[in-house]
């Protein structure tokens, strides 16, 4: 079986649905799908100008193709990045493979390869990324709603299935006309070897006393670090000796990252409150797993694979509704469930000081290593995949008997 990948970005800039497709994408490797990916040389503000263009290269372990993206002037068009080249190649090769496995909407590399794929006769499915919910679409609405109606309203309608990595995502799609196929299939986490990891200290003069909460995530207004600011403040104010600091992992714009630094100033609990830039590796692992508590109060989050990530660290978690895979974890005792504004979310703060149970601790492992491997989801991927492809290809038979048309493009070979 020979898939495409397609997805705008796989920079870590990007967060969780770039890191996913890589990982994604090794697993299905390991199934013996011919899976590769193709993107661009998008990292974040800027461009990858490591990344080779035009050629073959290997990320993760897997096969990528990327081409150079031009961002457009104009502010609210920047994302739609275009990239010319990218749909030049789908053009001469869209046919060598069976399926397209598509990441994201409202962007140029995926909605052209959905539109080429309609036009080939190739089936596509899409994985939605959460952009399909009131708060993704309400952001930059103006432009979303004038794609919408262009053409990612036929894009969707003609997918052979829509991805989606939550039911929680899947039902606030719901009040759109999606099409008759859609799975739930969560994406997975790598687990890690911990027992490498020596602790060190975040910096020098760090307390080390007290629990250790950990914000680690792209670092974007979505996610809401201002009220975790606002709730760590107001504990402060309840409880000016409690012992506790803030971690903060992530990459984010330069300007926002600096209203956040001038707010935690602000607030007086600056002492407490250590910027650990963007982790890959070995680091965020260390980071994740010498937390106390991993704290998310994000608006909306399709899925949450950083949380994911903090519970195969043994890590626990305080989430809001808006993370999609709140209330399971917190069903399994693995984490809490939390409103994000800063009052509640104050309050359950405090309610954290004495550091998560063992009992949590042990929950949070079982969670991610019985329902978040990456080898059952590939394994669950694939077989949809055929089935996908099965029913693709009784409908063009079906289609060419009705038509009288025997002469049907062969199907490519993996």
């Amino acid at each position: 079986m020979k898939v495409l990948h397609v997805i705008p970005s796989i920079s870590p800039l990007r967060g969780g649905p770039s890191a996913a497709v890589l990982a994604m994408v090794a697993a299905l490797r390991q199934q013996g799908v011919e899976a590769s990916i193709l993107t661009t040389n998008d990292h974040g503000p800027g461009i990858d100008r490591s990344m080779p263009l035009g050629r073959w290269f290997e990320r993760a372990g897997v096969p990528v193709l990327a081409f150079g993206r031009w961002s457009p002037p104009l502010r609210p068009l920047r994302e739609f990045a275009i990239s010319p080249g990218l749909n030049r190649w789908l053009a001469a090769h869209m046919r060598d493979y069976q399926l397209l496995h598509v990441h994201a909407l409202f962007s140029w590399p995926s909605t052209s390869a959905m539109a080429q794929a309609r036009m080939a006769r190739v089936p596509y499915v899409l994985r939605t990324i959460g952009q399909l919910n009131q708060w993704s679409l309400s952001q930059s609405a103006g432009r979303k709603q004038l794609l919408w109606r262009l053409i990612e309203h036929r894009n969707l309608a003609n997918a052979a299935a829509l991805h989606f990595t939550s039911t929680a995502e899947r039902d606030q799609a719901a009040a759109l006309a999606l099409p008759p196929r859609t799975w739930v299939l969560p994406l997975g986490v790598q687990l890690p070897d911990l027992s490498p990891l020596s602790p060190s200290p975040v910096e020098s003069g760090a307390a080390q006393s007290g629990p250790t909460f950990l914000f680690l995530s792209r670092i974007h207004p979505k996610k809401q670090l201002e009220r975790l600011i606002d709730a760590l403040a107001l504990l402060q104010q309840r409880l000016p000796q409690a012992p506790w600091q803030l971690r903060i992992a992530g990459a984010g714009e330069p300007a926002y990252l600096q209203r956040l630094q001038q707010q935690i100033a602000r607030a007086g609990i600056a002492h407490r409150c250590h910027w650990l830039g963007f982790l890959e590796g070995d680091a965020k692992w260390q980071a994740m797993s010498q937390a106390d508590w991993f704290v998310l109060p994000s608006a909306s989050e399709n899925f949450g694979i950083a949380a994911i990530e903090a519970l195969a660290a043994g890590t626990p978690t305080i989430l809001s509704p808006g993370v999609a895979l709140a209330e399971a974890i917190t069903a399994a005792g693995a984490g809490r469930l939390c409103d994000p504004e800063p009052h509640a979310l104050s309050v359950a703060l405090e309610a954290a000081l004495g550091g998560p149970p063992a009992a949590m601790r042990t929950a949070a492992l079982d969670l991610a290593a019985s329902a978040y491997g990456w080898p059952a989801i590939a394994a669950r991927l694939e077989n949809t995949y055929a089935s996908l492809l099965v029913e693709h290809n009784q409908l063009r038979a079906g289609l060419s008997t009705e038509n009288g048309d025997h002469h049907t493009h062969p199907e490519p070979t993996p």
